[in-house]
């Protein structure tokens, strides 16, 4: 408060099937004002979903790549978030990291089309080509079509929150970081 930081999205966070640990990710969120929490824990969806009608805080499965030595790991595939909250609270859906459907040999674009209405947040990131090894590079000059997802999210009623994310010189790269997210409000006021 002290500075005017609010914390909107909380994750990539594990949610555990104990529902007493569970709650306490959730008195977290609620605490700080948290809107979204980003996970991977699908096996404890039976656990939270009762949270997230409680508390009113979304669930966003997030994607990491594809790994092909790990053929059981299906979150990178957006069709499969579909079949994990099919019937769901509509408050419990897909957290679009763009860059990891590029590095899974996925367009974004038609990702954040297959989960229209199931998008509770957005880690924006672009990459300088499409292959997995592909380094990040500053939003809107790379392969993720990071415009045509802006104007997507947009003609959905996407609200938000998008994280802008550039995972390269973390934690010494303030002006990159603020170059991306300059383009995300520059593109975005042009609208």
């Amino acid at each position: 408060a002290e500075k005017g930081v609010t914390a909107v999205a909380y994750g990539v966070v594990a949610i555990p099937n104990d529902p007493a640990e569970a709650r306490a990710i959730f008195d977290f969120a609620k605490y700080f004002g948290i809107r979204v929490i980003n996970t991977e824990a699908a096996d404890a969806i039976d656990t939270f979903e009762p949270l997230v009608k409680e508390y009113d805080i979304k669930v966003g499965f997030h994607d990491h790549p594809k790994k092909p030595e790990k053929p059981e790991y299906r979150m990178w595939d957006p069709n499969y978030i579909l079949e994990v909250t099919k019937g769901r609270d509509p408050r419990i859906g897909a957290c679009a990291d763009l860059g990891h459907w590029r590095r899974s040999g996925l367009n974004p674009i038609d990702c954040v089309r297959i989960l229209k209405g199931r998008i509770m947040s957005s880690h924006l990131k672009d990459l300088d080509s499409p292959l997995p090894s592909a380094k990040d590079v500053i939003l809107g000059t790379g392969v993720c079509g990071i415009k045509e997802v802006l104007d997507e999210f947009r003609a959905q009623g996407f609200e938000g929150p998008l994280s802008a994310e550039l995972e390269r010189e973390v934690g010494n790269n303030p002006e990159a970081a603020k170059k991306c997210i300059d383009f995300v409000r520059e593109y975005g006021a042009k609208k």
